[in-house]
């Protein structure tokens, strides 16, 4: 290998005897080691999927909305119980407890 003359860029000498600029050598191991570190980082990260619900899973959902239309029949029931069982009630009161019942 000859000495670089200082302006020179620096070159490497293949044992083919083919003369590489550095600079091309750095510049394509970088590019590789990005294609690398690119394609590790995309297929590396694993999918997740949140595994389906068991049956208990899904008796234990129907239970719980069942018992929430339980519950809010209930409240209906006793609204229309409460303010509509009344012996003397104006227009207005005789139309928002048929709304009520309505909705029983």
């Amino acid at each position: 290998m000859q000495p670089a003359s200082p302006g020179a860029p620096s070159v490497l000498q293949w044992p083919q005897g083919r003369v590489v600029n550095t600079s091309t050598v750095v510049g394509s191991i970088a590019l590789v080691l990005a294609g690398v570190l690119a394609t590790w980082h995309a297929f590396g990260q694993e999918i997740i999927k949140e595994p389906p619900p068991t049956a208990q899973e899904k008796t234990d959902q129907r239970e719980a909305l069942r018992r929430a239309a339980v519950q809010d029949q209930q409240k209906r029931k006793d609204y229309f119980a409460r303010n509509c069982l009344k012996p003397a009630m104006s227009d207005s009161q005789l139309e928002a407890c048929r709304a009520a019942y309505r909705k029983l």
